[in-house]
């Protein structure tokens, strides 16, 4: 996060850009600044914002420090204001957005992982920090609770500058922001997934050379584009695939971040409910991410166990004498076993489970 303070014609100009984190590094200075401009009789100020948001917790941080200035605290967003950005938005006595510019809400989140007291103690504290931002946007919108609530529970709540304006987010509308490629590549690995328009000075005017012109057309002909595409048709398509593959890589990130979340859950539960102990722990973590299913059936399968359970070597064991109990708290050998001796892996565990589930 890149924020910063000054002073500029008698009032304080706050710029916030980029992901909200890493307060702690920026904390000390910034509100060492601040209470310097306020010591020295600057009462108001003015906030830009140009962020994808971020940590949640920072941000209510930040909105306590820009409550210190005794006046007016006015503020404008750049091409993004999404996240816990729009929490310091709505904090603004008014708030601009420019034309072109996208503001979106959604309710804070976050992994915890631990003990089950520290889990709780991380969920009750993300339900008193949800319930803060509720009540902060329903303080500022101006659509009826019921409408307001349904957006919310939907997840993230996009808005162009009309509808942020509309909906009360925002008390008025500028002019065109620029939108550069790094931008558009913040805007998409937001979420966002409609298109993005660049406002980058395309040079079509510029006449080329016969080289150029045979450069372009070699790169029309091997990205199997039409040959009457412009420079600037071609920049523009280019730049729109890329962030389509940003947004696809985004959304593989995001499946892969969820499925961690479960996994860790899943293994933290089988410990307390004593199905397995902690020191096999990432050797289960293994299996159920090289084969999911089976390893979550595995482990609602498995009874708590009563005291440690010394695991037996597979050894020379044949598959007529071998019991699920011998390789029940050994992944690596469940797994060996399903891809060796399937018939077997699906016999003893028929065998285990109809025992153990009557």
């Amino acid at each position: 996060m890149n924020i910063t303070a000054k002073a500029e014609n008698g009032r304080a100009v706050i710029s916030i850009k980029g992901q909200i984190a890493g307060w702690r590094d920026s904390e000390k200075n910034f509100t060492a600044t601040v209470d310097s401009l306020i010591e020295s009789g600057v009462k108001d100020a003015h906030l830009y914002i140009n962020s994808p948001g971020g940590d949640c917790f920072e941000a209510n941080e930040i909105v306590n420090v820009m409550k210190r200035f005794p006046g007016t605290v006015t503020g404008e967003g750049g091409a993004l204001v999404a996240s816990a950005a729009t929490y310091i938005a709505i904090h603004c006595q008014s708030f601009t957005m420019p034309e072109n510019g996208l503001f979106m809400i959604h309710q804070p989140s976050g992994i915890a992982s631990g003990r089950k007291a520290e889990i709780k103690t991380y969920l009750d504290l993300l339900d008193k920090i949800s319930q803060t931002y509720y009540d902060a946007y329903m303080a500022r919108t101006t659509m009826p609770e019921k409408e307001f609530k349904e957006k919310w529970d939907a997840g993230d709540f996009w808005m162009n500058a009309k509808e942020a304006k509309e909906y009360g987010f925002a008390t008025s509308i500028g002019g065109k922001t620029d939108i550069t490629e790094d931008t558009a590549s913040m805007i998409v690995k937001a979420g966002y997934n409609g298109p993005v328009s660049l406002t980058v000075a395309k040079q079509i005017n510029n006449p080329k050379t016969p080289k150029q012109e045979m450069e372009l057309n070699a790169l029309l002909v091997q990205f199997g584009l039409s040959a009457s595409m412009s420079e600037g048709q071609f920049i523009e398509t280019i730049s729109e695939w890329k962030r389509k593959a940003e947004r696809v890589e985004m959304l593989e990130k995001k499946e892969e971040d969820r499925q961690n979340a479960e996994i860790e859950a899943l293994l933290n539960q089988a410990i307390l409910d004593r199905r397995i102990t902690a020191d096999v722990k990432e050797d289960w973590r293994e299996m159920l991410v090289s084969n999911f299913e089976s390893g979550k059936k595995m482990l609602a399968a498995m009874s708590p166990m009563k005291k440690p359970v010394v695991v037996k070597p597979l050894g020379n064991n044949s598959g007529a004498d071998m019991k699920w109990e011998d390789i029940m708290n050994d992944p690596s050998a469940c797994e060996k076993l399903m891809k060796e001796d399937p018939e077997t892996y699906d016999r003893i565990f028929n065998e285990w489970v109809t025992k153990n589930r009557k």
